[in-house]
């Protein structure tokens, strides 16, 4: 059991760094832009994040999960290049029409979302890397269907390398403060576009099909309001706190928020990885009992991640950041908590995934973003970016709560609710006792936190937790990697005789599925 998660884990770390790769430099780069940039251009880059957003969702067309549905069920290479040639076939004939609209209305644009219409040409710019992303997608997406981990991973270097040096470039060099930001993505995005799109383009050759056209587009139109629903979860809460407040404190929470985020480079990573986990398991026989095993122990290391990030997240704006931000650190927990679910609700949609039903992915992400635009209504006029992080939880914890009600309709999965509850009750706790332990002193700080962070893994094995074949396993391959390790980790296997051999009785009582 545990071999498969630790393959499931290491194609997301390769998934992560293609698609998360950008926002890994762009948390990187926080020492930089906080001292080049003033919380009101962060601002203005998280507006132009913003629209780029819902350019994307509307452009996209809900492909990025389509292309790989109808791959996976053509047997023949012939066959799985038409759904390809099909997929370039809807860029052309609208995505690329629909990237045309901001030519004509940049300024009004610039002047609703940024403030100022005289910021028109970062309109355009975020709509041609928008563009970018979506043919990019395209060969990006071939490379994880062939299991061409390594390409895709070099590649993926090479695309965050180029940013990082473009942005270092023209914030620091040029000091193009927003501007340079901005533009340092799109010229990335487009140097990679003339490297990489040229194979996918050549699956033109298969033809033009209507049929697969329209087949790929039917399934794909429904996720375009679940994607507008998830960018309103997401991102929304830039314009209202603008609205309410000012560009200034819109930077501010977007620094928070892209703490935060670090979480997120992890979810969406297990998120591209995850569909393949099922449809290549789905037709074992105990695929119910692998699935509720897997999510088990995503959400122990996810709400792991999200009490490291939490508990050290006021010493790392006091290190990264300038004083002008670190008001930041207040919304980091309440963000991360909200990507977690996030990353939970993906997991859970194992029926959704199997049955093709879209319109359920799209109803969860609906009913969360109502939530959440009725609480920015509410919270943010009072609280500010607090409300805002706030409005944003509570809007994600419907989407998993309503996620899972569904998908569990469509295909029974006997989840282990004690070990899941009891996982992440144990992570809030303890990150309600660092509250009490930030110091002046960083190093004092973070010593305390790293021990109080070392007894999470340790409570949940006294819990039962871990199967002992799982930690067994998991020594052997600690042993085969870290020879030099050996000695240590024979100090734990009296500790790994201690847990369960089989999961503990909980799990037992959610086996069955209830009578309907």
């Amino acid at each position: 059991m545990l071999d498969k998660f630790r393959t499931l884990l290491g194609n997301t770390l390769i998934y992560g760094l293609g698609n998360y790769g950008v926002k890994i430099i762009g948390f990187l780069l926080i020492p930089l832009y906080t001292r080049y940039l003033t919380p009101s251009d962060y601002g203005i880059i998280a507006l132009v994040a913003m629209y780029s957003q819902v350019m994307f969702v509307l452009m996209n067309l809900g492909q990025g999960f389509s292309l790989f549905r109808f791959y996976y069920d053509k047997d023949s290479d012939d066959a799985r290049e038409r759904v390809v040639a099909a997929a370039m076939w809807i860029v052309l004939l609208f995505a690329v029409p629909l990237a045309s609209i901001p030519l004509f209305f940049s300024k009004p644009l610039a002047g609703a979302i940024l403030g100022d219409s005289s910021l028109w040409y970062l309109m355009l710019i975020g709509t041609a890397t928008v563009l970018c992303k979506v043919l990019l997608r395209m060969p990006f997406s071939l490379m994880r269907a062939g299991d061409q981990a390594s390409r895709y991973a070099t590649w993926s270097v090479v695309r965050n390398g180029l940013t990082t040096f473009l942005a270092l470039a023209l914030v620091a060099g040029v000091q193009m403060g927003a501007t340079g930001v901005v533009l340092s993505q799109f010229l990335a995005d487009f140097t990679m576009c003339v490297l990489l799109t040229g194979v996918t383009f050549r699956m033109l050759r298969a033809g033009f099909h209507w049929k697969d056209v329209k087949k790929q587009l039917l399934f794909g139109l429904p996720l375009i309001p679940a994607g507008a629903a998830a960018f309103a979860l997401d991102l929304l809460d830039r314009w209202f706190l603008k609205h309410y407040s000012n560009v200034g404190e819109v930077g501010i929470y977007s620094l928070g928020y892209r703490f935060g985020e670090i979480l997120s480079f992890v979810v969406t990573a297990f998120q591209l990885s995850w569909p393949q986990f099922v449809f290549s398991h789905r037709k074992q026989e105990d695929a119910p009992q692998l699935f509720a095993q897997m999510t088990s122990y995503w959400v122990a290391l996810l709400f792991f991640m999200w009490l490291g990030l939490s508990v050290s997240a006021p010493e790392l704006l006091r290190i990264m950041a300038t004083p002008a931000y670190y008001g930041a650190a207040a919304v980091v927990p309440i963000v991360a908590f909200a990507q977690a679910l996030d990353g939970l609700t993906f997991t859970v949609n194992i029926g959704v995934l199997l049955s093709k039903k879209s319109y359920l992915r799209m109803a969860a992400v609906v009913a969360a973003a109502s939530v959440n635009i009725a609480l920015n209504f509410l919270l943010i006029p009072r609280y500010g970016m607090l409300g805002a992080a706030w409005a944003t939880l509570a809007g994600f914890l419907v989407q998993v709560s309503v996620a899972l009600s569904l998908s569990l309709r469509e295909y029974w999965v006997p989840y282990h609710w004690f070990r899941v509850l009891s996982a992440i009750g144990m992570a809030i706790a303890l990150y309600l006792v660092s509250t009490e332990l930030t110091f002046r002193s960083i190093p004092l700080s973070i010593a305390l936190k790293a021990l109080l962070l070392s007894i999470y893994p340790l409570t949940l094995l006294a819990l039962g937790f871990f199967q002992r074949e799982d930690l067994e396993s998991g020594l052997d391959w600690l042993r085969g990697r870290v020879p030099a390790a050996a000695p240590a980790l024979r100090l734990l296997e009296p500790i790994v005789r201690l847990a369960p051999a089989t999961a503990p009785g909980p799990r037992a009582a959610t086996d069955a599925r209830p009578d309907a």
